[in-house]
């Protein structure tokens, strides 16, 4: 058997919930080769991201904070 093969029977055991990481991997995966169009396609391709963007798009301003306070070392 392949590694593609084994892959691919693998992912019939796992639970939805490492189903959704292994989109996520693919994504990012496909994006490192060049594979997606614009950053926009590679964005899309994420379960929940589009989702995600329009409802912090939809904060007003006021609500949010200085990227210099956030701590990025969490």
């Amino acid at each position: 058997m392949n590694a593609r093969d084994y892959v691919k029977t693998q992912i019939d055991i796992l639970p939805e919930t490492a189903i959704d990481r292994i989109i996520e991997f693919i994504s990012f995966q496909k994006y490192r080769l060049g594979l997606y169009d614009s950053d926009t396609d590679y964005l899309s391709s994420i379960p929940g991201m589009v989702e995600s963007i329009k409802a912090a798009a939809a904060e007003p301003l006021e609500d949010g904070i200085f990227a210099s306070e956030v701590d990025f070392n969490v």
